[in-house]
C-alpha cells in the first residue's frame, strides 16, 4: 500500500498542557475516536494523500524552491474552535490566525502539488491543529469557543510529512523546508 502525505507546519512542542486542559474540561478522550499525540499538533498547509514514490524527488525540488523565496514568520494561535455543531463538533481545534504570511505559504504549496499532481487548488484553508476528531458518541457535547491573547509562536519551516496510522505519534516529517 503507498504511503500517504501531507504538507504542514509542526506545531509548538510544549501545548501538551494546554491540549491537556481541553482533554479534561470536555471529557474529550471518553467523547472522540482520535485525540492526537501532542508530537502530532500542526497546521495542515495540503493534503496529499496517496501518491508513487518516484513523485518524492519533484515535489521535495518544487517544495525547497518555495522555502527559499518566503521569510520566516510568527504564527498565532488564538483560541479554541471547532468544525461542525457545537453539540457534537466532528473536529475540535487551536485556532490559527490566518494571517498573510501562512495564506502566502499555503497557496504557494496548494498551487505547486496542484501542478505536479495534476489536481485543482483548493480554495478553501481555515488554519488549524486539531487536538480532537471523529466523534464516537451522539450525547451532546457543548464545547465553548474561546478566543485567548494570541501565543506567537515563531514559524521558520515547513514539512512534508507521511502518516502511520498504526503508531502514535503517526506523522512522520520525510523532509523539512526551512524558510528564508
Amino acid at each position: 500500500m503507498p504511503s500517504h502525505y501531507f504538507i504542514g507546519i509542526k506545531g509548538p512542542a510544549d501545548f501538551e498542557s494546554l491540549i491537556n486542559a481541553y482533554k479534561e474540561k470536555y471529557s474529550l478522550p471518553e467523547t472522540y475516536k482520535t485525540i492526537p499525540h501532542p508530537d502530532d499538533l500542526h497546521v495542515t498547509l495540503v493534503f496529499i494523500g496517496a501518491i508513487p514514490e518516484s513523485s518524492l524527488p519533484l515535489l521535495t525540488e518544487n517544495l525547497q524552491a518555495i522555502a527559499e523565496k518566503i521569510p520566516a514568520f510568527q504564527m498565532h494561535i488564538d483560541g479554541l474552535s471547532y468544525f461542525g455543531s457545537p453539540a457534537g463538533p466532528r473536529v475540535v481545534y487551536f485556532s490559527v490566525d490566518a494571517s498573510e504570511a501562512i495564506r502566502t505559504l499555503q497557496k504557494e504549496v496548494d498551487k505547486t502539488v496542484a501542478t505536479l499532481l495534476n489536481r485543482s487548488i483548493s480554495d478553501r484553508f481555515t488554519p488549524h491543529m486539531t487536538i480532537a476528531k471523529k466523534r464516537k458518541t451522539t450525547k451532546p457535547l457543548y464545547i465553548q469557543k474561546e478566543e485567548w491573547k494570541p501565543i506567537e509562536v515563531p514559524v521558520h519551516s515547513f514539512s512534508l510529512f507521511t502518516i502511520h496510522p498504526e503508531k502514535s505519534p503517526k506523522y512522520e516529517a520525510v523532509k523539512t523546508f526551512t524558510l528564508s
